[in-house]
């Protein structure tokens, strides 16, 4: 991911350093043009990822469910790390299983790691976790 933002960064400096270099005229709107699209091009190189679809012979749509998957497990990982260290003040490192099955998205298990100090951290965030309505909850205390 910092290779890609150092790569959209210097796409974007690019194309502000050839707008002023470049002369005024119809090359000039050419060239700024073909520059422009290709910075454009470098940023939705993350959106077009998400949909990575290729065709079979017969003509039908392939979708590849396990990168969505995994795009969408970290989104939900983070999601819920900053949610229990908002609700609950504990931090962790959450890991948020996400499947596809039967035509749909849904979360299979979720595992918990942290420095807890206090006994009773780890029911506080199972109670937390179950309330929000996850499945399959295993804390574990991180072993120094």
């Amino acid at each position: 991911m910092t290779a890609y933002i150092s790569l959209a960064a210097g796409a974007v400096f690019l194309t502000v350093i050839v707008s002023f270099i470049i002369p005024k005229g119809k090359l000039g709107k050419s060239i700024n043009f073909v520059v422009r699209v290709a910075c454009m091009l470098i940023l939705i190189v993350p959106v077009t990822g998400i949909f990575n679809m290729s065709l079979e012979d017969g003509g039908q749509l392939i979708v590849d469910y396990d990168y969505i998957c995994d795009v969408y497990s970290d989104s939900q990982s983070r999601t819920l790390e900053r949610m229990i260290e908002e609700n609950l003040g504990i931090e962790c490192v959450c890991e948020v299983e996400i499947i596809y099955e039967d035509g749909a998205f849904k979360e299979s298990g979720v595992t918990i790691f942290g420095d807890f100090v206090e006994s009773d951290t780890i029911n506080k965030i199972q109670s937390y976790l179950t309330e929000l309505g996850y499945i399959n909850i295993n804390v574990n205390e991180k072993i120094s």
